[in-house]
């Protein structure tokens, strides 16, 4: 693969933790940690209309693919970043 190029996900929820993992911070283990609870874009952005910008706070890091969860939370810098950009309405916002 040539520099540049975007290496594509194997299935639908690889390729969504591919995307997240695109978010400035948002490493592996929490990518998994959040499409263990929302699988796909549609399931995250209804997570976020329900309870707002908090709701990934609390969830688990994932320590590798196959789900063994960690002790260590999300936390809410990362929670509030991920609500922005999923529900954000600022078209001019670099935020990623």
């Amino acid at each position: 693969m040539e520099s540049g190029q975007v290496k594509t996900g194997v299935d639908a929820e690889d390729t969504f933790v591919k995307m997240l993992q695109e978010i400035l911070r948002l490493t592996s283990s929490c990518a998994y940690g959040i499409a263990g609870k929302y699988p796909d874009v549609p399931a995250l952005i209804r997570g976020f209309e329900q309870h707002g910008p908090g709701m990934l706070e609390d969830l688990r890091k994932v320590a590798n693919r196959n789900g063994a969860v960690t002790d260590k939370r999300i936390g809410p810098s990362i929670s509030r970043r991920v609500y922005s950009i999923f529900m954000g309405r600022d078209p001019g916002s670099t935020d990623v």
